[in-house]
């Protein structure tokens, strides 16, 4: 009987895995695809609740920003709280403001019930992270982030894809009713199987290095979210903006150096690997995260497809981000870790220099063959990435690391929106603008027997519809120069790879 035990010891833990991580999976998956999936719904909510484009943007806006605030206390959270009670409190609260949101009547209910969901999801990623590594044994943390990594980096390819099919079938209210039934699957499996770590009551909160952080943080997201329609720093707004974010972050940084109990533990700020691992997740928010955005725009508003097609479209981004998952995974300890990032930044790179090629009657296929090669990069990169930036973490710092991973990921796939709306908003007008200068009877091409005949500058309707084709190219411009912005990113990129260690060096530790 005594040598049974150790098997049905090694079988019980092997369950616990197998649904620990069909658990995590479950929440990790529905909790990011909540952040893309009302992308691609937003201008039928616009129509719906009678809002402008300005304001119906803050319903992603206000979303991310309390997500950011939340998510940099969730270490501290966790540690008061309980990692697990604070895990299934988020699930429950999501799931809650999930259907509140769907059931809004004004701009300013959701954009309140979305600030509160993105409040609520903020602990649920990385404590799922910290979940998978401390379920498997350290050799097995590449294939734990492989599988991880489907719901993190395959979700929000699909978010579009469902949030598409959803509006064009139902309505827009449908792509937050969906989030509840999963988040509950969530939250029943994280109650029966997932153990409570022990709490941290002696440490305390740093309050002041808290605010410090947050009013970074939202001062820096609003600024680049409303610096190009407030005509950046020709307005009062953004300089005072910009002055709070200085200030707010210098506030933060001489308070962490000098306190006793700073809000971020100091050992983590002395690992190498994982501080260079928070710049090369920042870089994969900026160069491939922030693509989920203007992927469908450019099919919807420059290529012309409805929604329901540009949905379809996008997905083989999402296989080849699954692809690119298993690969890595079945490369690890195979390979070095640096290069799979390296080839994963090159991927993302290639994708991008072959959409930049693209004009306005790009084929589907022409540009499935490039968002499938920018799913494979994506893969590439978030696994060996993640494995070597917790190798020489400690255990119980895994949490609060996880914590700061998963907002700086989520950051600079904010910070990489703002930036590549604001790129093609500057191209697209000033586009337009030198396009139609030249739309005069007294240019040559203009009395070309080559153009089409409706394009009648000395007609009215031949104005209207050939400004309306110079504003498609203006945009379609606009769309070229954020690809072409990426590139040069992902070139940058590739070399500074070397700089992370491979780990091996560090085994012993943790």
């Amino acid at each position: 009987m005594t040598s049974l035990a150790p098997a049905a010891t090694a079988r019980s833990e092997d369950f616990q895995r197998k649904m620990v991580t069909l658990s995590v999976m479950m929440a990790t998956t529905v909790v990011i695809i909540d952040m893309t999936i009302a992308t691609i719904a937003l201008p039928h909510m616009q129509g719906g609740l009678s809002a402008s484009q300005d304001q119906v943007s803050w319903v992603m806006t206000t979303y991310f920003m309390m997500q950011a605030i939340t998510m940099s206390a969730t270490g501290w959270l966790a540690g008061r709280l309980g990692r697990k009670w604070l895990y299934l409190a988020a699930l429950v609260g999501f799931a809650v403001c999930s259907i509140l949101s769907g059931t809004a009547t004004s701009i300013e209910e959701i954009m309140i019930y979305r600030g509160l969901q993105g409040m609520f999801s903020a602990p649920v990623v990385p404590i799922s992270q910290a979940l998978m590594l401390d379920a498997y044994p350290r050799e097995k943390h590449a294939q734990a982030m492989s599988i991880w990594g489907i719901g993190v980096m395959f979700a929000p390819v699909m978010g579009p894809v469902i949030g598409g099919w959803l509006t064009d079938e139902y309505s827009w209210r449908w792509v937050f009713y969906v989030s509840m039934p999963f988040a509950l699957l969530g939250f029943v499996g994280g109650l029966l199987f997932i153990r409570e770590t022990p709490k941290d009551m002696e440490r305390k909160f740093d309050l002041f290095g808290f605010m410090a952080l947050a009013i970074a943080l939202a001062a820096t997201q609003f600024l680049l979210d409303r610096g190009e329609s407030e005509g950046w720093f020709d307005s009062n707004l953004i300089l005072g903006t910009a002055v709070i974010v200085a200030l707010s972050f210098y506030l933060f940084v001489v308070h962490s150096a000098t306190t006793r109990n700073p809000f971020i533990s100091p050992e983590i700020l002395k690992d190498r690997n994982y501080m260079l691992g928070l710049v090369f997740m920042f870089m994969l928010g900026v160069l491939v995260l922030s693509m989920n955005v203007i992927m469908p725009l450019f099919l919807q508003n420059a290529r012309g497809y409805p929604i329901l097609t540009a949905a379809l479209v996008m997905m083989p981004r999402g296989l080849g981000s699954l692809f690119g998952l298993v690969l890595a995974g079945k490369l690890s300890g195979k390979m070095d870790p640096r290069l799979q990032i390296a080839i994963g930044f090159a991927s993302t790179g290639y994708s991008a220099w072959l959409f930049s090629t693209f004009t306005t009657d790009v084929g589907i296929w022409a540009f499935i063959f490039a968002a499938f090669f920018n799913g494979i990069g994506i893969g590439l990169i978030f696994v060996p990435l993640t494995a070597v930036s917790f190798w020489t973490l400690l255990p119980s710092l895994r949490t609060e690391a996880s914590t700061f991973t998963s907002l700086l990921r989520n950051y600079g796939s904010g910070i990489g929106v703002s930036i590549v709306i604001s790129v093609l908003s500057r191209s697209q007008s000033t586009s337009h603008a030198y396009m139609t200068e030249r739309a005069s009877p007294y240019n040559e091409i203009m009395q070309s027997t080559a153009l089409p005949s409706q394009w009648d500058i000395f007609s009215v309707d031949g104005l209207r519809l050939l400004d309306a084709e110079i504003g498609r190219q203006a945009l379609a411009i606009g769309f070229l120069n954020d690809f072409y912005l990426i590139l040069i990113g992902s070139i940058i990129v590739v070399p500074m790879v070397m700089l992370l260690t491979r780990g091996e060096n560090d085994k012993a530790k943790g």
